[in-house]
C-alpha cells in the first residue's frame, strides 16, 4: 500500500507475480484503508524503509508513525518494521501494544551491515555468503569459465528453505541428518527448529550438535530452490536412506 501509483518498473513486477501480490493505494495512516486491505486478518504487516532517502531519521520517524496507526487500529497484528538507524528502535518500545513476545520485530540496516562486518573479522568470508544467500540470482556454467568460478557461481544460485523433514530423519542427532542430507540428497541442513517443554516455546538452533530429530521436525536447507527441497523430502525417499545410515538395514 502507497499514497502514489506504482512506477511502470514496479507495476511490471506486480504483474508478473499477481497471483500473490496486489497493490493498493491509500495510506496506512488512514483507518478506512486499513480496513479496505482486511488488516485485521493479516497474518503480518511489513513496513519498508526507503533505502535511498536523504535524511535517514525522518524516514524511521515517518515509518513508527506508521506502525502506531496500525496498533491502533489492530493491537493484537504483528508487525515488522525496517528501520534505517539502530538508535531509533527504542522509540518502538513507546508503543503500548508492541510486543516482542507477540512476533513484534525490527530490521535495522544498519545494524546488520555492522553486524556483518564484525563478523566478517572472526569468520572471513561471513558476509560474502550471507550476501549470497539473501540476494536472488541465476547462474550458468561456461566451459570457458575456471571451475572454481563455476563452484563460487553455483553457490551464489543458492538460497535458504524450510521444509519439515521426513518423518525416517526421527530419532537421528543432528550430524547424522545432516550428513545423510549432504551426502545422499545434495541437500545443505544448516538448522532446525527446537521445540520446548511439551512444545510451548520453539527456537532455531543451528548446528545442534546433541539435539535428535522428532516428528514433524521444521529444517532449514541451503538449496537452488524450493522445487529442490521439497521435491527431494519425499517419505519414499527417505526411508531407506535413513535406514542405511543408522547401520540397521539396507534397502536396495
Amino acid at each position: 500500500m502507497y499514497r502514489k501509483p506504482p512506477d511502470l518498473e514496479l507495476e511490471g513486477l506486480f504483474k508478473r507475480h499477481f497471483t500473490t501480490v496486489e497493490f493498493f493505494q491509500g495510506t496506512i495512516m488512514n483507518p478506512i484503508d486499513l480496513q479496505r486491505v482486511k488488516v485485521h486478518e493479516a497474518d503480518a504487516c511489513l513496513v519498508l524503509a526507503n533505502k535511498y532517502c536523504q535524511d535517514p531519521d525522518a524516514e524511521d520517524a515517518a515509518n513508527i508513525m506508521r506502525v502506531i496507526s496500525i496498533k491502533n487500529y489492530s493491537d493484537d497484528i504483528r508487525v515488522i518494521i525496517q528501520l534505517m538507524q539502530y538508535h531509533n528502535k527504542a522509540y518502538l518500545l513507546n508503543i503500548p501494544s508492541w510486543d516482542w513476545k507477540q512476533g513484534d520485530d525490527v530490521i535495522c540496516l544498519a545494524e546488520l551491515k555492522l553486524g556483518f562486518i564484525a563478523q566478517s573479522c572472526l569468520a572471513p568470508g561471513f558476509s560474502t555468503m550471507m550476501a549470497n544467500l539473501f540476494a536472488m540470482r541465476s547462474f550458468k556454467t561456461s566451459p570457458d569459465t575456471q571451475v572454481w568460478q563455476n563452484d563460487y557461481l553455483q553457490g551464489t544460485g543458492c538460497e535458504m528453505y524450510t521444509e519439515t523433514l521426513s518423518l525416517s530423519f526421527t530419532g537421528m542427532t543432528f550430524p547424522q541428518a545432516s550428513e545423510l542430507c549432504f551426502t545422499k540428497l545434495k541437500l545443505l541442513l544448516l538448522a532446525i527448529e527446537v521445540k520446548g517443554v511439551e512444545g510451548a516455546d520453539t527456537k532455531i538452533s543451528i548446528n545442534p550438535k546433541g539435539a535428535k530429530i522428532v516428528a514433524n521436525t521444521q529444517g532449514f536447507f541451503i538449496a537452488q530452490s524450493a522445487d529442490e527441497v521439497k521435491s527431494r523430502s519425499d517419505t519414499q525417499t527417505y526411508i531407506p536412506i535413513s535406514i542405511y545410515v543408522s547401520c540397521l538395514v539396507y534397502l536396495s
